[in-house]
């Protein structure tokens, strides 16, 4: 695949035999550079510093989900490493020590704080503050008679105090450096029979000022570059190379030409000019509901890989899409017929995007570094700016350690969720749910214990409810409706000062046969969707089905159950969205591991056809029996025979191994279901309401509801409701 000049995602360095490296750039953003790409760069932004610089390659992703649809292991530097840095910050004022508290997560804001990427063409310039001074950076590399020179042009603002700027790091130290100056240029050569090589080319600035800036050896190995106070913006350029200074101390003469990184934060040329013109087609079917299926452009130019993970709609009907691999792609043509729609990539080199929200006609990605506005400065259909609109997350190398869907409440605040599975518990904000101040200048967890949350939704009036997968701690997958501070159930990500014994239970627990895997969550709010809307949907990634959830609240509980749709779909849903234009469902999803779907990716409709629905569209729980309520009127003789109902119920067991087998509610010791005894049925008067009287109604993890019906028009129902009975209601 090609990723164009630009990749993010966790990095590390080429390994040594018997020997483990704890230096790696969690967050870093690989930069290709020179002629044919032949070098690359990796920016740590989360310490603001240049991780390495290398030529021969660029990263080997064979362990990774970029080329796996299970991956194990981070990204690796690719080739022969040129230059390097240490763990700490690239920036400093006076100390270069780490001032984190544990070595992940971003520095403090007060010290410096990544803006985001500008991209230019090929080009790339970093944005980011140190102390609260702007700073542009733009990376590029040339070639001198066989050797590559990485250099940096740096753009500082006006600053108040002095700031020091880590340029690279020399194993064998830099006690003994030779330093050489002429005029605005400096040269330091370091190690062992002085090899690395830098040069210090500094921009227009006053002399005096231009005597202060200088290059310098710092403690433990460290190349630095002073920058003096000024009132002005500091310019200048840093090149560093591998070579015998004595024999290639007139290498400037080659230095390329002086750029200002400034030219490059406007737009410019475009990365991905032609659009893919794909056809869809329409669904078939005798029900009410039906898929139709947009034609992936599985066949394109950069080979790019169409794992679809999430969605949204502009105000004008087009959409943009992400993929696994970290494209965004906008979609237009997305009518009745659906005979002629284009894709056009609009982002590349994200790190693994699974939640996509537009706000104001901008598209906001969720990734597993940062929560990203991607912006188009010059109104060419490609994003210019990925701007960083937070990225206060401490995060894991771990294959597992997602950060999923992407949200927003009525007051503009983003919501996302962070897997706890696999995840160092000393991470914060990682295992909960996570809410993103409107301007991005805070993030605070609302919910813990949660172990892989795919998908989040939030109501009309601001209700929050999540999926969360089968696993250890979670012995099924379950719908959380949330509340504040509320724990969920992965003890590991409590967040408690004792290791609970008790947990908030779910809005409903699913069994690993109908959802071993969950998806995201939908409220319908659409009146063209047939009699639904108000109602809550629920997408399955593990088994690519879609299911409505009957919902209630007894005396402050929340309860319910869901019911899966008779539709098809090919790959694991994986999120859902309403068009206001045409107020239809369109779901996205891929294939990876532990689903059931067939593609690697899709994007699809569901389609209301105007025939009759006849689903349950409440579920409600009494002191002795359980009331169904149904969209369309049935027919009596079948409503009110008991025999065409059954159920069962089961508990699970909540513990550290994966999943739970089905234990007895009556005999809790003993696996298996146990049989519940229906009195009687009896039909409402409106004939939409059918209520079982049971022998016996209590809490219950799992229970299974089936029936054979008819509706009022001869049509046959035959569906099964799986529901969690947290409470029953008091005799009053």
């Amino acid at each position: 695949m090609d990723y164009g000049s630009m990749l993010t995602y966790t990095v590390g360095l080429p390994e040594t035999p018997g020997k483990s490296n704890a230096n790696i750039a969690l967050k870093g953003i690989c930069i290709r550079l020179g002629p044919s790409n032949a070098a690359a760069v990796c920016f740590d932004t989360d310490l603001l510093r240049y991780y390495a610089g290398w030529t021969g390659g660029f990263l080997d992703v064979s362990k990774t989900h970029l080329t796996t649809y299970k991956g194990s292991w981070h990204a690796v530097i690719q080739g022969d490493v040129t230059f390097s840095t240490a763990l700490g910050p690239g920036w400093a004022m006076d100390s270069f020590s780490d001032p984190r508290p544990i070595a992940a997560g971003p520095l403090p804001q007060e010290w410096g704080q990544f803006k985001g990427v500008y991209r230019h063409g090929e080009r790339v310039v970093l944005n980011y503050l140190v102390h609260g001074v702007e700073v542009l950076d733009h990376p590029r590399a040339g070639m001198f008679e066989g050797t590559t020179l990485f250099s940096r042009t740096i753009v500082v603002g006006p600053t108040r105090q002095p700031l020091s700027v880590r340029v690279c790091d020399v194993e064998d130290g830099v006690d003994m450096p030779v330093v050489l100056r002429e005029g605005k240029l400096q040269w330091l050569a370091a190690g062992a029979r002085l090899k690395t090589c830098v040069v210090l080319r500094a921009g227009q600035l006053p002399e005096a000022l231009g005597e202060k800036l200088r290059l310098t050896a710092g403690k433990g190995g460290r190349v630095e570059v002073v920058i003096p106070s000024s009132s002005d913006s500091t310019e200048f350029e840093v090149t560093v190379w591998q070579g015998n200074f004595e024999e290639e101390a007139r290498k400037d003469k080659v230095l390329p030409p002086w750029v200002n990184p400034r030219e490059y934060c406007r737009g410019g040329p475009s990365n991905w000019r032609e659009p893919i013109t794909t056809k869809g087609r329409l669904g078939a079917g005798a029900g009410p509901y039906v898929v139709d299926t947009v034609t992936l452009p599985e066949s394109n130019p950069w080979h790019s890989w169409m794992r679809l993970t999430a969605f949204d709609f502009f105000s004008d009907g087009r959409a943009a899409v992400a993929t696994w691999n970290g494209d965004v792609w906008l979609v237009s043509g997305l009518d009745d017929t659906l005979e002629r729609v284009t894709w056009k990539r609009f982002a590349a080199g994200l790190f693994e995007p699974l939640g996509l929200r537009i706000v104001n006609d901008e598209v906001h990605v969720l990734c597993r570094d940062q929560l990203t506005r991607l912006r188009d400065l010059d109104g060419d259909g490609e994003a210019d700016f990925h701007e960083c609109v937070n990225n206060d997350t401490w995060m894991s190398p771990s294959y597992h350690a997602f950060a999923f869907d992407l949200q927003t409440d009525r007051a503009g605040n983003f919501y996302y969720s962070r897997c706890g599975q696999r995840v160092d518990p000393a991470l914060p904000l990682n295992g909960g749910l996570v809410r993103v101040s409107k301007d991005g200048s805070r993030a605070e967890l609302v919910a813990t214990g949660l172990r892989a949350a795919n998908g989040v939704a939030i109501g009309p009036n601001d209700e929050i409810v999540c999926s969360d997968n089968q696993g250890n701690w979670t012995p099924s997958s379950r719908i959380n409706w949330v509340k504040p501070s509320g724990f969920y159930g992965y003890v590991p990500h409590a967040r408690r000062p004792t290791t609970p014994t008790d947990f908030d239970p779910p809005l409903c627990w699913l069994p690993v046969k109908i959802d071993n895997s969950s998806g995201s969550l939908e409220w319908v709010t659409s009146e063209r969707w047939g009699p639904l809307k108000g109602q809550l949907l629920h997408t399955s990634y593990g088994r690519a089905a879609l299911f409505l959830v009957l919902h209630e609240e007894v005396d402050g509980a929340r309860q319910g159950g869901v019911v899966q749709f008779p539709l098809r779909f090919e790959s694991g849903i994986q999120r859902a969205r309403f068009d206001s234009r045409d107020g239809q469902l369109w779901v996205c999803g891929l294939k990876g591991w532990q689903t059931s779907g067939a593609r690697d990716g899709c994007l699809q409709r569901v389609r209301y056809t105007g025939k009759p629905v006849h689903m349950p569209v409440a579920l409600n729980v009494e002191t002795n029996g359980i009331r169904i309520v149904f969209s369309s009127r049935l027919d009596p003789a079948s409503a009110n025979d008991e025999q065409n109902f059954a159920i069962e119920q089961w508990n699970y067991a909540w513990t550290e191994k994966y999943g739970s087998p089905d234990f007895s509610v009556t005999e809790p010791g003993r696996q298996g279901h146990d049989p519940v005894a229906i009195r009687s049925a009896k039909l409402s008067a409106d004939r939409r309401a059918v209520t079982l009287e049971l022998a016996e109604v209590r809490p219950v993890m799992q229970m299974r509801i089936q029936y054979r019906l008819r509706a009022e028009d001869g049509t046959g129902i035959e569906q099964e409701i799986y529901n969690t009975i947290n409470r029953v209601p008091s005799v009053k």
